[in-house]
């Protein structure tokens, strides 16, 4: 108990609010063109001083330069104006990047809140180059991906640059009743100041940023007409495997979304083409857990953030590998001809919506096809096919209800049916997260059941429990935390848990000054300990102590730093044998960051990791590190290259078995990974992209044990030889993809992918080497040319 002392002593400290800022809409009395200039009487008579306060360099300050802001209606549109001032057009950054990404430019945004409700927000950005951004906002994170129609135009003068936004009303969701809980902020960054600042203030010590809007006064009930759109596309996709083959398809598909009554959004996709989706960081997986790969595929990366309650959907396994891919029995004399890796898609679907009352539902539906290996016997040239994946159905279900003081309880389901023999399995959970009025204080409860059906043995159901009791407001914050997987709990089949069977417990302090006087803009220190348990045994695995703290400085670089005691472990998963364990012993771990002022044309960003091991006589001491550089040349011209390096001059780690031992092996890990990534825009709606990444990895084996029941690695008298064991990886990859928006939301994209493996035992090769033999492996290369264009109904009815 001596260890939550300190939290105790906080927890009862309250935090008081920005009183809440209102601005007045008013309707259009003429038509206002979308150009920059903002000469329009309307925009005149009401455009008033914003009064910006800074969230940095100088939080809760006025913003260095003045803003003016107006926001105007009429029966289809939002009309937003941004008069950025500023002392000569030499402090204006307009530096030119691809759509979605403001890179070094100096930006205006209008960020909302149609509901008020504190629970789904959008930001609609736009730099100094007239480079659009659009966000979709959540209670405790933002979504990038998100991406709608609408209208803006940039001008710059000597003395201020004008921003113009004209945001139709069909893009976002708002109430069907008058809207007089509109929220409602704007914010402006300035590179070369070094500021960002909003017009509502933001304080770093409120938890929330939605809750922080002000008002929009005067906006009436809108009644906005039929909003469907079709989104059709044609592509051409040439793709050549390693082996040499190549196929050229000829698809064509149709994405259609739907909103009834202005609350429910129907997203279909038929025969959707992720062909031009990025490539996966591959790496060599020493681990016995599954490695989990971001979702690139953009249906499921647009408008699927209600489904990200909880962290329990998963949903590269739509499509994914199929699930009897290594369970395949090959007869005397036959061999695997062909073994696909991914499962056909046949369509998916997605219905999201939210009434006025605070009620948020969300359906999202997959179908893929079943999947067949081909096999062949070597003596009679016979084929036969053996199916490795099911027709599959895939379903997730999310129900969502606003409470009282922003707090919340959503029920979720998650369900896989296969068709045949094949298992099926069903997830539910309960979650509950709840604020204090003034939202100082949070509880957040989750309650988790899985269900796996089988046809020929007992089903199967595991439990997950969560609480995680916090103060998330105030210059103190911190919490308690305790999590439970029993040994059945398993969500794998449309989710994503590494490992189940553990009890963890974990308390947290923090103090953070956002107004510090001397070398730093803000500053924050804190505590962390937890402890983790394998459940069924009820035998504790680790535990540990970090110190950590960051801060930024007066010049816009940012350092942070750690300092961690790892308690010798027990490791019950390395063994890949139930209840066995791998005694590791006790570290020490450094950590260190620094930025500088990302601000600038040219950055760089490094960190480094030493682990000092103590009492091992197998377990060396391990550094890890890595750096970026960013530069920006001239108006259209951004790089980047990253590089990360591990090196583990010894560990020990699972190799296989003998008999009935368990037999680890001694290595060294020495590996590397360079990435290099450029970006040509051309003007604001056409640009290009290259991603080089070369990812390389040796394990050298010089030494093996067998490991006894106590969990500790003991000589044998097996003649294993430990070099039969040695890796040496190599992954090779590059993404170009060319964009032009010729029209709104329609698009013309050409996308060149090239991956390239190369594995071996050579663990001396040298880096060079390794490079030129990946280069030269035989290669799976898609050339892709795709065109999709957007058709709004309204306008096609006036045809």
């Amino acid at each position: 108990m001596r260890h939550f002392i300190i939290f105790y002593t906080f927890l009862f400290c309250s935090v008081s609010l920005y009183a809440q800022r209102s601005i007045q809409i008013h309707k259009v009395s003429s038509p206002i063109t979308i150009d920059g200039i903002a000469d329009e009487t309307d925009w005149k008579q009401y455009a008033e001083i914003g009064n910006f306060t800074q969230t940095r360099p100088d939080n809760g300050k006025p913003s260095a330069r003045k803003t003016e802001i107006a926001v105007l209606y009429d029966e289809s549109y939002l009309y937003v104006l941004g008069i950025m001032h500023v002392e000569s057009k030499d402090e204006i950054s307009s530096q030119l990047s691809a759509r979605d990404n403001t890179g070094n430019a100096d930006i205006f945004a209008l960020q909302i809140d149609p509901f008020g409700e504190t629970r789904e927000g959008y930001d609609f950005t736009i730099t100094a180059a007239n480079v659009q951004t659009d966000i979709k906002l959540s209670q405790n994170d933002s979504y990038g991906n998100f991406n709608v129609v609408w209208n803006s135009a940039v001008k710059l003068y000597d003395d201020k640059w004008i921003a113009e936004f004209k945001i139709p009303f069909n893009s976002i969701r708002f109430p069907k009743e008058a809207m007089d809980n509109f929220k409602i902020n704007f914010q402006r960054v300035s590179t070369k100041l070094n500021e960002e600042s909003y017009w509502s203030p933001i304080k770093p010590e409120v938890d929330g940023y939605l809750n922080q809007f002000g008002t929009l006064e005067g906006l009436p009930k809108i009644t906005p007409p039929l909003n469907l759109s079709l989104l059709p596309f044609v592509s051409v996709v040439n793709e050549k495997s390693p082996d040499g083959t190549s196929k050229t398809n000829f698809n064509g598909g149709l994405d259609v979304k739907y909103v009834h009554d202005n609350s429910y959004t129907l997203d279909v996709s038929l025969i959707p083409d992720f062909s031009q989706a990025l490539s996966d960081n591959q790496i060599f997986n020493l681990s016995p857990f599954e490695v989990r790969f971001n979702e690139n595929r953009q249906f499921f990366i647009e408008g699927t953030e209600i489904f990200d309650k909880g962290g329990y959907l998963y949903t590269r396994r739509i499509g994914g590998v199929p699930i009897n891919i290594n369970n395949i029995s090959l007869g005397e004399n036959e061999e695997i001809i062909n073994n696909p890796i991914a499962s056909n898609i046949l369509n998916l679907v997605k219905v999201t919506g939210k009434s006025s009352k605070g009620f948020s539902i969300g359906v999202l539906n997959g179908i893929t096809n079943k999947s067949e290996a081909t096999i062949r016997n070597t003596e009679t040239n016979e084929f036969r096919n053996v199916q490795t994946n099911p027709f599959t159905n895939y379903n997730a279900l999310v129900l969502d209800q606003t409470l009282k003081n922003n707090s919340s309880i959503t029920f979720l389901n998650n369900s896989v049916w296969r068709s045949g023999k094949d298992y099926d399995s069903n997830f539910s959970a309960l979650l509950f997260r709840g604020y204090t009025k003034n939202r100082t204080y949070s509880l957040y409860v989750k309650k988790a059941v899985s269900q796996k059906y089988f046809s020929d043995q007992k089903n199967e159901f595991g439990h997950q429990y969560f609480a995680y009791l916090s103060k998330v407001s105030g210059n103190w914050t911190g919490g308690i935390s305790a999590n439970l997987y029993d040994e059945k709990f398993d969500n794998n089949d449309f989710g994503f848990l590494p490992r189940n069977n553990q009890f963890s417990v974990r308390a947290n302090i923090n103090y953070q000054n956002n107004n510090p006087k001397k070398w730093f803009n803000q500053y924050s220190v804190g505590i962390d300990h937890s402890q983790r348990y394998y459940y069924s045994l009820f035998e504790k695995e680790f535990a540990y102590f970090k110190l950590q703290g960051d801060a930024t400085l007066k010049n816009n670089s940012v350092v942070f730093g750690s300092f961690a005691y790892i308690e010798p472990r027990k490791d019950f998963f390395e063994p890949r044998t139930k209840d066995r364990h791998f005694n590791k012993p006790a570290q020490l771990e450094y950590f260190a960051e620094y930025q500088t002022n990302s601000n600038k044309n040219f950055s760089f960003a490094g960190y480094a990791v030493y682990v000092k091991t103590l009492d091992s006589d197998i377990f060396s001491n391990e550094f890890i590190a890595g750096y970026g550089l960013r530069a920006q040349l001239g108006q259209h011209v951004s790089l980047n290259f990253r590089q990360d390096l591990t090196n583990i001059p010894s560990n020990a780690g699972f190799v296989g078995r003998a008999d009935d031992d368990l037999i680890f092996g001694k290595r060294s890990v020495q590996e590397l990974t360079n990435t290099f990534e450029a970006s040509y825009a051309i003007y604001s709606k056409l640009s290009m992209n290259i991603r080089v990444r070369h990812y390389w990895i040796q394990v050298d084996y010089d030494d093996q044990f067998s490991l006894n029941t106590q969990g500790d690695l003991v000589r044998n008298n097996f003649t294993i030889d430990p070099n039969d064991f040695d890796d040496n990886f190599n992954s090779f990859t590059i993404d170009y993809i060319a964009r032009w928006q010729f029209a709104p939301a329609s698009e013309l994209s050409f996308n060149y992918k090239l991956g390239a493996n190369l594995f071996n035992n050579q663990i001396n090769s040298s880096y060079g080497t390794n490079l030129k033999n990946t280069l030269q492996q035989d290669n799976s290369n898609t050339i892709s040319l795709k065109m999709t264009y957007f058709l709004d109904f309204n306008q096609l009815r006036k045809l």
